[in-house]
């Protein structure tokens, strides 16, 4: 199996700010506070970029093949667990029942029902996922012709039985699997669609979770809806930044203390998403709107382009490079294999750009590379 690259533990940063959060909305800012969250923060940053760290301080374990034993022990730990935390829900109940919160105990109280309700959430879609396992694990197999990708033993392609072509990514794949595929080119499935599966050889007890996927042309929005879309995503962006400036300047005026700290939180996360979703079509526009049409020599190896495409180009000046598609429309995919060449919004350079055809209404994004040596004496990055 791939060893996977390290990457900091991202997740402690949301642990960290939950702490804070609980203090400051119970005590405010005091001198605890100004002690403890810096030297918590600096905690923070060394359990988050430090990479060798002990198991028991981390919480990271080494990662096991599932198999049947283990879920099945996974879903009766769960039914054990389930009562003692539907009888903390119920202890919380009766304590709101007993003793009402007013004023700012209304939000503490909200707070620790909302775990208590969480856990019992969180148990029962385990609970439910393993039940789910366990009988598809106990169900019939498809066998599908599969192979790994070069030097990978986690991804690969496989073929559906109605011929269609898929990828596969394996997650944490024990060895009989990783045997199986390697020398009997074969992956045993669930089912054979795309989604979410499980992949392990008949009566077996290890299998591991598998995504299959059928790359689609139609990924990609028309040209003619792109705009329309800019626009309806630019709209809904200034309403969650005019909702969220509305909410936080209405908690500073009525409310106050530690309450507007709190919501900056979720605020700020809001806005910052609904940025990306509009940046994602705004940069499509922008690489449409680069100039006018150019075309281009290019050429693939392929010969049925049903995903991705990867290829030799010829920049105007006469440089070779490379070229990447994620996802080929029809009409791209027949003018680069019948007449060999691409069609680039704007003058062709090395980086992401639209490709399409000037008279079409579907495009996609590509990405282009300069590989000729001569790329260093006319000043053309190299890729």
């Amino acid at each position: 199996m791939e060893e996977r690259g390290w990457r900091p533990r991202w997740w402690l940063f949301a642990v960290f700010a939950v702490v804070a959060t609980v203090h400051l909305a119970g005590g405010g800012w005091d001198s605890t506070t100004a002690v403890g969250l810096p030297v918590g923060f600096a905690a923070t940053l060394v359990l988050v970029f430090v990479r060798r760290l002990p198991n028991w301080v981390t919480g990271e374990w080494d990662s096991r093949p599932w198999s049947r034993s283990w879920v099945r022990a996974s879903r009766n730990r769960t039914i054990v667990a389930l009562p003692f935390a539907l009888l903390g829900v119920v202890a919380v109940l009766i304590g709101l029942a007993d003793h009402p919160p007013h004023g700012t105990d209304v939000l503490y109280a909200a707070f620790v029902a909302a775990l208590a309700v969480g856990l019992v959430v969180v148990l029962v879609v385990r609970w439910g996922r393993a039940v789910r396992t366990l009988r598809l694990l106990a169900g019939p197999r498809t066998a599908l012709p599969a192979r790994f990708d070069d030097g990978s033993r986690e991804t690969g392609t496989v073929t559906f039985p109605d011929g269609a072509r898929a990828y596969f990514t394996l997650h944490d794949p024990p060895r009989e699997l990783i045997r199986e595929i390697e020398h009997a080119a074969t992956l045993h499935v669930t089912s054979a669609a795309p989604g979410k599966v499980l992949a392990g050889q008949p009566g077996g007890d290890e299998f591991a979770r598998a995504t299959l996927r059928v790359a689609r042309a139609t990924r990609t929005p028309s040209r003619s809806s792109l705009k329309r879309r800019l626009r309806l995503r630019t709209v809904a962006f200034a309403a969650v930044v005019a909702a969220g400036v509305a909410l936080e300047g209405a908690a500073v005026v009525l409310v106050g203390g530690a309450l507007p700290w709190v919501l900056a939180a979720p605020i700020l996360l809001a806005v910052g998403a609904t940025a990306l979703w509009r940046a994602r079509v705004a940069r499509a526009v922008r690489l449409l709107a680069a100039g006018p049409w150019t075309s281009i020599t290019a050429a693939t190896m392929a010969t049925d382009v049903d995903g991705p495409v990867s290829g030799w180009v010829v920049f105007p000046d006469g440089l070779r490079g490379r070229f990447h598609i994620e996802y080929c429309p029809p009409d791209v995919a027949a003018e680069l294999l019948r007449r060999r060449r691409l069609w680039v919004a704007g003058a062709p350079r090395p980086g992401d750009v639209a490709v399409g055809l000037p008279e079409g209404d579907t495009f996609a994004i590509a990405w282009l590379a300069v590989t000729d040596r001569r790329a260093r004496r006319l000043d053309h990055p190299r890729f």
